[in-house]
């Protein structure tokens, strides 16, 4: 027997502490429903969104795909260590391009067997300014990730184009919402496809953790 739901077409207006509201659906029978906050706000505000900044990293050789075991300089990298339980799924990157002539777009570098470096990590902010909560990743930004295995590019971020930062908007927005994904044992390496012209970037990726 099909389940059948009490619904209510049109607005409703409501006071707080009131129960058993009826759900609005439109005319034709679609279920209303609203974000309230921010997209992103149940899940910063709970302790589950975090970030790895990067500020005008000048791009090296050290830094282009595929990145160089041992000693390759990712622009930033993420580590989501083995039994951590979650996984770490990109929400955003937003790039900007602090001066000089880029040689192309980013790209995500895999990075094999990343339980083997030996490079001191950091740690990354909590997307709740001043939050009393940990991620479990490890991050190795613009410096070498000794111990590493050769990367394998997998995944465009994209970019600016061989052209110079001049005046006006030199930031983009990436929106990820979910298709790149690091499960826990793997690395994920932001790199750049050539050395450019004192190429200098910054920026921040954004991810939540998600309990699996």
């Amino acid at each position: 027997m099909a389940l059948q739901i009490a619904t209510q077409v049109g607005k409703q207006t409501n006071t707080d502490g009131m129960t058993q509201q009826l759900l609005r659906t439109g005319r034709e029978g679609d279920l209303m429903v609203s974000e309230v906050h921010g997209r992103y706000y149940e899940k910063n505000v709970r302790g589950g969104m975090f970030g790895s900044a990067f500020n005008a990293v000048t791009i090296l050789a050290t830094h282009n795909t595929p990145l160089t075991a041992g000693t390759g300089t990712p622009i930033t990298s993420i580590y989501n260590p083995i039994g951590s339980g979650v996984n770490l799924s990109i929400v955003k990157v937003i790039q900007h391009l602090t001066s000089g002539t880029p040689a192309g777009a980013l790209v995500w570098n895999n990075v094999p067997n990343p339980q083997n470096i030996t490079a001191a990590a950091s740690a990354p902010i909590s997307m709740t300014v001043n939050a009393a909560v940990a991620s479990v990743a490890k991050l190795w930004t613009n410096t070498a990730v000794t111990g590493s295995s050769t990367g394998v590019l997998i995944f465009p971020e994209g970019g600016f184009a061989a052209v110079a930062a001049g005046a006006g908007v030199n930031t983009l927005v990436t929106e990820h919402a979910g298709d790149l994904i690091i499960p826990p044992g793997s690395m994920l390496a932001l790199c750049s496809y050539g050395t450019g012209t004192t190429h200098l970037t910054s920026g921040l990726v954004i991810w939540e953790e998600v309990a699996i």
